[in-house]
């Protein structure tokens, strides 16, 4: 059955913050409006009465279309220059009619991301917090306010996917044939982490929490800021950025059907099209059926 996080009668409402518009984002961001469109029915209904929960996105990035995005992102040429949250806002928001808040700003303060969950007001919030960065200073501050006392109830879903091998002052043509090898067998695995929280409790950790070398990582720097010296990006392929944003809009799509959380953690290979699940424990779902029972 997995974790139910919402059973009331009314409405939900499903306040949706997705932090990173590259390859991950883009591609989560557009199956994530057409996931929604298939709930509200035919074009243009998500105006009406007639749906089955009530939603808000806000897509945040102050990165800007390059050309180097239009190869494993969903961009094209005449986006060059313009923000991210932008282009995909007027792109797929306008196409699936789906209403959407763009923020083209980078989150390096816990008060920011305070600011993007203002829900106090709503009795019927589901607050879902999407991690789509390719960098663990982010997921550490997302930690930090998961962690927080901000909000008593939180669902935070984070992507992260291994970069293709290079090495450093190295092309693929200087490679050894060791190094071949590797950089053939790389970049196609990745993982993602449901962390889940309710009335303060935490019943899941999240990813920070189950790989704890992304807390440790003291190397890591904001987008768009400096640590003195260049960091080194691995290319990612794109079919790995697609199979880590389908199983993150697989668990948002079990959100919208169920209200329920059954997975934990996905680990997956794209080369292999292979996933391994960790299932919410048996015993948690006890648990956290007796916690329920007591408030």
């Amino acid at each position: 059955m997995g974790l139910k996080v919402y059973e009331d009668e009314k409405k939900p409402y499903f306040h949706i913050v997705i932090l990173g518009t590259g390859a991950n984002g883009s591609h989560f961001f557009r199956s994530l409006c057409q996931d929604i469109a298939t709930y509200y029915g035919t074009k243009g209904s998500v105006y009406s009465n007639a749906y089955p929960f009530h939603f808000e996105i806000y897509l945040v990035d102050e990165d800007k279309v390059e050309s180097k995005n239009l190869r494993n992102q969903l961009f094209d040429q005449d986006d060059i220059g313009e923000y991210k949250v932008e282009a995909l806002r007027e792109r797929y928001g306008e196409h699936y009619s789906i209403p959407v808040k763009s923020v083209p700003k980078y989150i390096t303060e816990l008060e920011s991301l305070q600011k993007l969950f203002d829900v106090k007001e709503y009795p019927n919030c589901i607050p879902v917090l999407c991690g789509m960065v390719d960098n663990n200073r982010t997921r550490q501050l997302m930690d930090e306010f998961f962690h927080s006392e901000y909000l008593e109830d939180l669902i935070y879903i984070d992507a992260g996917v291994e970069g293709v091998f290079m090495v450093p002052g190295k092309t693929e043509k200087e490679f050894t044939p060791e190094e071949e090898k590797i950089a053939d067998r790389s970049g196609f695995s990745g993982q993602i982490v449901v962390g889940y929280k309710k009335k303060g409790q935490v019943w899941l950790n999240p990813i920070g929490r189950v790989y704890g070398d992304i807390l440790a990582d003291e190397e890591s720097v904001f987008p768009g800021q400096s640590c003195g010296e260049a960091i080194f990006n691995n290319p990612q392929r794109c079919a790995t950025n697609k199979f880590a944003a389908q199983i993150a809009n697989n668990i948002m799509n079990n959100l919208f059907h169920s209200r329920e959380i059954d997975i934990h953690k996905v680990d997956f290979n794209a080369r292999v099209c292979g996933a391994n699940p960790v299932y919410v424990p048996k015993a948690i779902e006890r648990e956290y059926k007796e916690f329920l029972n007591t408030i």
